[in-house]
C-alpha cells in the first residue's frame, strides 16, 4: 500500500481577495504562510516518515509545503498535472465580476462546483482523469512507501469524485468543502490499483 497525503495548497492572494486563480500564478497571502508553517508543524510532530513530497508548480502549491521539505529535508518534485484547472478568460479576475458576466454559468456552479460546457475552459471530468493517473504513476513510483502531494480544490474535489465514483454534479453537496492547508489521506493498493479515501481535512 502506497499513503497519500493529499494537501490542498494554503490560502492565496487570489483567496484573500475573491479573484478566481485557476492556473495564474497567485501567491499565499500573510495568512497563507503562517497556514503553511502550522502545516509543516502538524505533519512533522506526527513523526511519519514521509518519503517524497511532490507538489503543483504554481507558487502557492510549493510556498505550503516548502516549511515541510525544509524541516524534513526532501526535495520538492514538481508535477505539472497536480495544477489547477484552466478556466480560460476567467483567470485572474474578482468573482463577483464574473457572477454579473456570467450569472447562470455561476449559479451553476456555485450549487454544483461542476465545471462543464464553459467554451476554453478545462472540464472538471479532464482534471480528474488527470489527477488520477498523475497521483497513480506517483504511487506506483513509491511503493508502500508514504508521501505528500499538493494540490488545487477543484483538483482534488474532481480526483475524490473520480475515485469515489461520485457524480460530478453532485461535488459540491458530497465532498463539501476542502480547508487551505487541509489534508486528505489517500490509500493506494498496488495491487488492485484502487484508491481508498481514508479521511479528509485533517
Amino acid at each position: 500500500m502506497t499513503t497519500i497525503y493529499l494537501v490542498r495548497h494554503a490560502k492565496s492572494q487570489a483567496n484573500e481577495t475573491g479573484m478566481f486563480g485557476g492556473i495564474t500564478d497567485f501567491p499565499l497571502c500573510k495568512e497563507g504562510l503562517d497556514q503553511a508553517e502550522i502545516l509543516s508543524d502538524k505533519i512533522t510532530s506526527k513523526n511519519l516518515k514521509i518519503d517524497a513530497i511532490y507538489s503543483s508548480p504554481l507558487k502557492r502549491a510549493i510556498q505550503t509545503i516548502t516549511p515541510t521539505a525544509t524541516k524534513l529535508g526532501l526535495q520538492i518534485k514538481l508535477e505539472e498535472d497536480l495544477r489547477e484547472i484552466y478556466v480560460g478568460e476567467w483567470e485572474n479576475k474578482l468573482r463577483a465580476d464574473l457572477v454579473k458576466q456570467y450569472p447562470k454559468e455561476n449559479e451553476y456552479i456555485y450549487a454544483t462546483e461542476h465545471y462543464t460546457g464553459m467554451k476554453g475552459q478545462e472540464e472538471t471530468e479532464d482534471v480528474a482523469e488527470r489527477m488520477v493517473n498523475i497521483l497513480k504513476n506517483i504511487a506506483e513510483a513509491n511503493k508502500d512507501k508514504r508521501i505528500i502531494a499538493v494540490s488545487h480544490i477543484v483538483s482534488i474535489r474532481a480526483f475524490l469524485c473520480k475515485i469515489l465514483n461520485i457524480p460530478f454534479e453532485k461535488t459540491k453537496e458530497s465532498i463539501g468543502k476542502i480547508d487551505n492547508a487541509g489534508i486528505a489521506t489517500i490509500e493506494y493498493d498496488n495491487k488492485t490499483k484502487k484508491f481508498k479515501l481514508l479521511k479528509l481535512n485533517q
